[in-house]
């Protein structure tokens, strides 16, 4: 189709030389359009036109319009090259800004969308721990177990969440579980001393008490007036037969804290494994005095007293331990030895028979 035109204005055009000028602007038009739009037929019609003018007869030409020529040609391509760069670089520019806005726009809204669904789940869990704490706080422990683990599943970054869980696991006797618990609490707060100590507290009930002598130990190196963490050191001290230093720990326990009822107790029931009784019944009267709520330490008096042979004294310090703590076996028990250091055997049998009614397994060798 193109040699057919081309063969056509050669016919038409070779005897009209003064159409050279027009068809050198028709070139350059041509060009331009010809390297910007779409190169069809009727584009390369006109290309092979203007080719076979100025080539076939550009003897034909004069030096003013050779001159002309190459001129507007050196023109035509400044201003195509020209075009040319501007126009890819605004398609460059539009390409990017055709991605990178819609991708913004995608981003902020994904990102928008998980701080909402990530918002919504942190106060999910804030209100499952709130949840756990009043359930641990009615002893309701395996609920207050439940609701920790929601708070968890929800959002598991907050630390009050396995801190509660520890806890509430160690009033279930679950302490294997309750130092994992303690352990993922004090990943998110590594310096929770309150949390050590617990953990440690933990560990001694595992029978582990150097490792919860070093955690004591590492809490009051921040924090010497813990009180807590002296009193604990002292327990634990005392399962290792240390007895000096446990009455050392509970001395500082007391200094720092004279009001801390277990601390007094401590330190009292250090001095019954020494036979140091009388020194022990002070100790004892001082911790029931700051805390007449205790059973167990109106109970270590009562065996005190009994030890010093105060019997009578002895059955009042059981009766109230029994009087707080109506199933304490071991109080039971005690009561009946006074009876029966009285002299009254009967009475003392019924008392026997009351503790063995609460704990079977008291005299079996399973409890010490």
């Amino acid at each position: 189709m193109v040699v057919f035109y081309r063969k056509r204005f050669e016919k038409v055009t070779a005897n009209f030389s003064f159409l050279y000028v027009p068809l050198v602007l028709i070139k350059i038009m041509v060009c331009f359009i010809n390297c910007l739009i779409l190169k069809d037929d009727f584009y390369k019609m006109l290309n092979s036109l203007c080719w076979f003018l100025f080539v076939e007869h550009r003897h034909d030409l004069s030096d003013n319009l050779k001159d002309m020529y190459h001129r507007l040609t050196t023109i035509t391509f400044l201003f195509r090259t020209l075009v040319e760069g501007c126009l890819y670089k605004g398609i460059f520019f539009f390409l990017i800004a055709a991605l990178y806005f819609p991708c913004q726009g995608t981003w902020a809204v994904t990102m928008q969308g998980k701080i909402y669904k990530t918002t919504s789940k942190k106060h999910s869990a804030r209100k499952w721990i709130k949840n756990g704490n009043a359930q641990y706080k009615r002893g309701r422990y395996e609920h207050a177990v439940k609701a920790y683990n929601n708070s968890i599943a929800r959002y598991p970054g907050y630390f009050e969440a396995w801190d509660g869980l520890g806890n509430a696991l160690y009033c279930l006797g679950n302490y294997d579980m309750a130092v994992k618990a303690y352990e993922r609490a004090l990943s998110i707060n590594p310096n929770a001393n309150s949390t050590l100590v617990n953990k440690g507290i933990a560990l001694y009930k595992q029978g582990k008490f150097e490792e919860a002598l070093a955690l004591y130990d590492k809490v009051l190196a921040s924090e010497p007036g813990f009180a807590a963490a002296w009193y604990n050191k002292g327990v634990d001290l005392i399962a290792l037969f240390r007895y000096d230093n446990a009455m050392y720990a509970f001395d500082k326990a007391m200094e720092i804290n004279p009001k801390e009822d277990l601390a007094w107790h401590g330190k009292g029931y250090v001095l019954i494994l020494l036979g140091r009784y009388d020194e022990a019944l002070k100790f004892f009267s001082k911790a029931v005095e700051v805390n007449p709520q205790r059973a167990w330490a109106w109970n270590n008096m009562g065996i005190t007293l009994n030890r010093l042979g105060m019997y009578d004294d002895a059955i009042k310090a059981f009766d109230k331990a029994i009087e707080i703590n109506p199933k304490s076996a071991r109080a039971w028990h005690n009561k009946a030895n006074s009876f029966y250091n009285l002299g009254k055997y009967d009475e003392s049998m019924k008392f026997y028979n009351k503790a063995v009614e609460l704990d079977p397994l008291l005299y079996a060798g399973a409890k010490k």
